[in-house]
């Protein structure tokens, strides 16, 4: 068997793989309320970058096209979008804002602000990083969450670095008039383009300098993002085979 019958074969067996659970899936699930539906038309492509090989590591920071297209829409949240090298694909929110506090060598006994009962408050914990009243002058990094009317006013000029987790609002429901300072470190889901076909994904979007370190912890993690998630967001933001 040469090395490309070789490829097929395992390509051809997941395909069939995802099939099957798919059909076992959709016989216990479709009748429940908020049931996983997962599109044919997703499925198809999915088999078809199986199909042509696509069973290794993609791009370590994320497929490019995927960061080029979350480049231009975290623009929304700032005066210019920013280009596929300032984004960071991660497996989750949770893994953005995880290896973000390691890029910025926060862990452990790392301090910042932020508000009470952050929706990360369990990993900041976990991580040993405490957090401190934005009232804190000793501090110079300010974290904020875009949940749940939180606010997320950063006082101009007076932190060194600021953070913002935007939850799933990037491909969702936008805040209004929103903007943050050019250097502002953004991260977030992309649960809304995904959630409902069983993936997920998050991003951390920052100027490449600030990029590399975090970046060199997201591949020490887990290497790169799950490739079928990516190619699925793609898909979900209208690419096709």
């Amino acid at each position: 068997m040469n090395k490309l019958n070789k490829v097929l074969t395992v390509a051809e067996a997941l395909s069939e793989r995802v099939r099957v659970l798919l059909d076992a899936s959709s016989e216990g699930k479709s009748k429940r309320k908020g049931a996983i539906q997962i599109p044919q038309g997703l499925v198809d492509s999915l088999s078809y970058h199986l199909g042509r090989g696509e069973t290794h590591y993609p791009d370590r920071p994320g497929m490019s096209k995927l960061r080029d297209m979350v480049g231009r829409e975290v623009g929304k949240y700032l005066d210019d979008s920013r280009d596929g090298n300032q984004v960071l694909i991660t497996a989750s929110e949770g893994e953005a804002v995880f290896v973000t506090m390691l890029g910025l060598d926060l862990v452990p006994g790392g301090r910042i602000t932020g508000e009470k009962g952050l929706h990360h408050q369990r990993l900041f914990d976990w991580l040993g990083i405490e957090v401190c009243d934005a009232e804190d002058v000793s501090i110079s990094i300010a974290y904020r969450e875009l949940r749940g009317g939180a606010n997320i006013e950063f006082s101009r000029g007076r932190f060194d670095t600021e953070i913002c987790a935007l939850g799933d609002t990037l491909y969702g429901k936008e805040a209004a008039g929103l903007k943050f300072s050019p250097n502002t470190i953004l991260l977030g889901s992309l649960s809304s383009l995904l959630g409902k076909h069983g993936f997920d994904l998050g991003f951390v979007s920052a100027d490449t300098s600030v990029l590399k370190g975090i970046t060199g912890w997201k591949q020490a993690s887990s290497i790169c993002a799950p490739s079928p998630s990516q190619r699925a967001a793609l898909w979900a933001l209208g690419e096709r085979p």
